[in-house]
């Protein structure tokens, strides 16, 4: 494959409730990207108002990017896929994304939305897949320990395990392979596969993709101070993959100021009280995960209050009918 001229697009598929990372994760795009001003956005979302679009917009340089809407409705073709505690429907939105996408593009880049962009995608964007139909970093955890696409319920094996948050997409091949149908038709028959669309994508994409540098998604677990490790290993793409997200108030992830030093720069940035609200609760939190006998007492003081809720209620009841 010869050089390609331009990045772009670049595809997101988020609901209403990551307004906030996605302002962040586009911010790092356009900040490490500016010889590819303006960026193609594709944003694939259910229930994002018009506000919240200008909102995240507004958070980016001017003239930066041109962002398309794509709305996915209520995503009813996926309501009888499960997925594990904490993860969204709009999940399952990645298996449509090349119907997004003008028939003429012959190649996408998906991020999600629990991402940081830290150097420049160009170097990405263009590595030859060859005849792959997708580049993936392996999924640290799932790679070589389960390899089974089907979450352990008698699906269909693979040899090799990827993670789905960074996908390079040649989508003539995704479509003559017909990566989306086949992918629906394992949901199908596993709906209650553990990892979702990317047990489905894994089957689908299995001997079919590429494996790409870890440094373009790099997974970490909770406690890892991302800065340090991001200049001495230059790491291009965090992602936050286990349910300690950063910009969460209260997180209680190491990497609360340098995912803040992002979104500071977006119109979602904290205000002061949000702040000092947030630190409260981390305070509170580490000091319950630190002591049982705190998280003891405080059970202790919330079934007691509680109770004596419930005590006053019935007083009150009695009373208005005497």
């Amino acid at each position: 494959m010869g050089a390609i001229q331009r990045l772009g697009p670049i595809v997101f598929a988020v609901d209403a409730a990551y307004a906030v990372p996605l302002a962040t994760a586009l911010r790092s795009v356009a900040e490490n990207n500016r010889s590819a001003w303006p960026l193609d956005i594709h944003v694939i979302h259910e229930g994002i108002g018009e506000e919240t679009k200008r909102r995240i917009l507004d958070s980016l340089p001017a003239n930066s990017t041109v962002i398309q809407w794509h709305p996915i409705g209520t995503l009813s073709f996926a309501s009888g896929f499960s997925t594990r505690p904490g993860v969204s429907k709009m999940t399952f939105a990645r298996i449509l994304l090349p119907q997004f996408l003008p028939e003429t593009c012959n190649r996408a880049l998906y991020l999600d939305g629990d991402i940081l962009v830290l150097d420049a995608l160009e170097q990405l964007w263009n590595i030859d897949l060859g005849e792959a139909v997708i580049g993936a970093v392996p999924d640290y955890w799932l790679d070589n320990v389960v390899s089974i696409g089907s979450g352990g319920t008698g699906g269909p094996r693979v040899e090799r395990y990827f993670n789905a948050g960074i996908l390079l997409i040649d989508l003539a091949k995704w479509r003559a392979e017909g990566i989306s149908e086949r992918s629906l038709d394992y949901l199908d028959r596993f709906p209650t596969t553990e990892y979702s669309d990317q047990d489905a994508l894994n089957v689908a994409c299995a001997g079919k993709w590429k494996v790409l540098d870890r440094a373009w998604n790099f997974q970490f677990e909770p406690t890892q101070v991302i800065a340090r490790i991001a200049l001495e290993q230059k790491l291009a793409i965090v992602h936050f993959v286990t349910n300690v997200k950063p910009w969460k108030s209260g997180s209680l992830s190491p990497n609360v100021a340098f995912y803040d030093t992002f979104r500071s720069r977006t119109r979602f940035a904290l205000t002061h009280r949000e702040r000092v609200q947030s630190s409260l609760k981390r305070a509170g939190s580490r000091l319950l995960a630190r002591s049982a006998l705190l998280r003891a007492v405080w059970a202790y003081t919330k079934s007691a209050i509680l109770a004596r809720s419930s005590t006053l209620a019935r007083v009150n009841r009695g009373a208005k009918h005497t």
